[in-house]
């Protein structure tokens, strides 16, 4: 998919105990080496967030 020239790589899935948050963080890790990165955490638990050092503001 590409938006404004910029490729994107989206990975969506909906099931239950399958990883996404451990493949969603490491893969947004490895690919910010060499590229922008925006990840999305839709999760209200914020594990995606929490995974990247990323903290709620109170």
């Amino acid at each position: 998919m590409k938006i404004r020239g910029k490729k994107m790589k989206i990975a969506i899935t909906g099931k239950g105990g399958v990883g996404k948050t451990t493949i969603s963080s490491t893969l947004a890790c490895i690919l910010s080496e060499n590229h922008d990165v925006f990840a999305i955490d839709a999760d209200p638990d914020m594990n995606l967030a929490s995974s990247l050092g990323i903290r709620e503001k109170k």
